[in-house]
């Protein structure tokens, strides 16, 4: 599976929204995603990082638990400088944005410790 599967694999078993980052480096900007499934949102959650973002559209965004149901991520070939992927919620249109690139998500196991 190629990384790209591979993040919208995620993508899909993750769907709630536990933080989303913005932050400028460089002049540009990076957003970080951290998700959750409904499952298991006490146990696991994943985050990715995507660089030099842009055209960023948030709809319907708070207000309670918000969720991504289903965000795909697609390699746009179209000769743009600095964009070479789109994400988008195609269910509900709730986010899209461009992005140059990502990391591979991190897992991160969250305990509910004394």
């Amino acid at each position: 599976m190629d990384k790209l599967s591979r993040l919208n694999s995620l993508l899909i078993q993750h769907n709630a929204v536990v933080s989303l980052n913005i932050e400028i480096q460089d002049f540009k900007y990076n957003l970080a995603l951290t998700m959750s499934s409904l499952d298991d949102a006490a146990e696991s959650t994943i985050t990715i990082n995507f660089q030099d973002v842009s055209a960023l559209d948030l709809s319907g965004f708070g207000g309670g638990l918000t969720q991504f149901m289903e965000l795909v991520v697609t390699r746009i070939d179209r000769g743009l400088d600095r964009i070479r992927y789109e994400l988008r919620d195609v269910e509900d249109e709730k986010i899209s944005f461009y992005f140059f690139t990502f990391s591979e998500p991190s897992h991160a196991q969250q305990c509910c410790g004394v």
